[in-house]
């Protein structure tokens, strides 16, 4: 099933130990699957699977194959051989959600193994934000962002961009009881300016989970709103 840290998934590392012999390390990875949910530049919301791989083991390739047989080769994240994941082109999105069912991913390990794993993806998806407003104080030295609560979601997290650059990042927080209609943020421009003047992206992703554990994910989804400081 479908970890939550996008970011972090849990992989094992299984060593055996038998007399005076050199320990062997099994060959372990964690694959997970979920939906990203996007406003393209026609605000259609679009829709793509992402797929992340990890490995305390390092891994060689990782190719992942839809329900239907489609295959894609992962990406080596800064080459290290522990983590392999997809980022969608916005030629990828599609306004029809990812085939649900079961992805299956073969991860070839840098000892020559191969082995296969399978993750499921259900059909829950989750609509992008509407950013209400992002605008400055009177005094000119906060900054506060408004959003309406996302149908469905458990919780939330954001980070501000200058560029391609991150700048700031607020961890995941989570809905309370009862659901509130609507949220705000503030924040000092002092955590941002540090980076000197220009346009500021605050990028918005919302949460669901697949229980109220809260410790996987079914969905996210992303809303931007730029602003000049």
């Amino acid at each position: 099933m479908k970890k939550t840290h996008l970011l972090t998934l849990i992989a094992l590392i299984m060593m055996g130990l038998l007399g005076c012999e050199k320990a062997k390390v099994t060959n372990e990875a964690s694959a997970d699957v979920f939906v990203k949910a996007i406003k393209n530049a026609s605000g259609t919301t679009v829709y793509a699977a992402i797929h992340t791989v990890f490995s305390y083991n390092a891994m060689k390739s990782v190719s992942v194959s839809s329900p239907g047989g489609t295959p894609l080769m992962l990406t080596n994240f800064e080459n290290g051989g522990n983590s392999f994941f997809n980022e969608p082109a916005i030629a990828d999105y599609s306004a029809t959600a990812p085939a649900s069912g079961a992805y299956s991913y073969i991860v070839k390990f840098n000892d020559g193994e191969e082995i296969t794993y399978t993750n499921s993806l259900a059909t829950a998806t989750l609509l992008p934000a509407n950013i209400t407003s992002m605008v400055k104080n009177a005094t000119g030295d906060s900054l506060s962002v408004s959003w309406d609560a996302i149908a469905g979601a458990h919780g939330y997290q954001f980070k501000f961009l200058k560029g391609t650059t991150q700048v700031y990042f607020q961890a995941a927080f989570l809905e309370n009881s009862p659901v509130k209609p609507s949220w705000t943020a503030k924040l000092p421009i002092s955590k941002l300016n540090s980076s000197g003047s220009g346009t500021y992206t605050f990028e918005l992703t919302g949460l669901l989970f697949e229980t109220t554990a809260f410790d996987y994910i079914q969905a996210i989804s992303t809303s931007t709103k730029d602003i000049a400081l």
